[in-house]
């Protein structure tokens, strides 16, 4: 199995077919959506803004930190998708109708960042628990594309931080 992820020096070369660009081309779009929501009691805006205080009794620190920090990290969020999107944009055509994107530094942190992103909110919204075997996914449930994608983006999230750490799969 050829890898989909390569370092080439500073950077960082991902093949995919055009169908998976466009899939994660979406994601951008569909994050942007997610970012934008301020409904506290929302399980997908939790997950992807946790809490910085667990404790129920430090509402008033929480809501002061929320204040201070979230416009930063949503910035940032919103970073990171636009950069995903000028990399996903620029991509060139490879060997067998693939097409090759070359990342850099600041490209694969905010891959990084979107596909962790993309699978916290998909896995909260399908209800992915610790139990989830994506081996055994039945093709007549309705969620079962939905399972799929989550393995996909797994699998992509995955790979792209074996190749960091300069692992190989065994």
């Amino acid at each position: 199995m050829s890898r989909r992820f390569v370092r080439k020096g500073d950077v960082v070369r991902v093949t995919l077919s055009e169908p998976e660009r466009e899939l994660l081309r979406e994601l951008p779009e569909q994050l942007r959506g997610l970012y934008s929501s301020d409904d506290p009691d929302d399980a997908v805006t939790a997950r992807l803004f946790p809490r910085a205080y667990l404790d129920p009794t430090e509402e008033t620190a929480e809501r002061e930190w929320e204040s201070l920090v979230r416009p930063e990290i949503l910035r940032e969020k919103l970073a990171a998708l636009e950069l995903v999107v000028v990399a996903l944009d620029a991509a060139s055509p490879g060997r067998r109708g693939r097409l090759v994107v070359d990342l850099g530094e600041d490209d694969v942190a905010a891959f990084l960042g979107v596909l962790n992103d993309a699978r916290l909110a998909l896995g909260t919204t399908i209800g992915v628990t610790d139990d989830l075997d994506l081996s055994v996914l039945d093709p007549s449930d309705p969620e079962s594309a939905a399972y799929a994608a989550y393995g996909w983006l797994t699998y992509l999230q995955g790979e792209l931080v074996e190749t960091l750490l300069g692992k190989m799969p065994g």
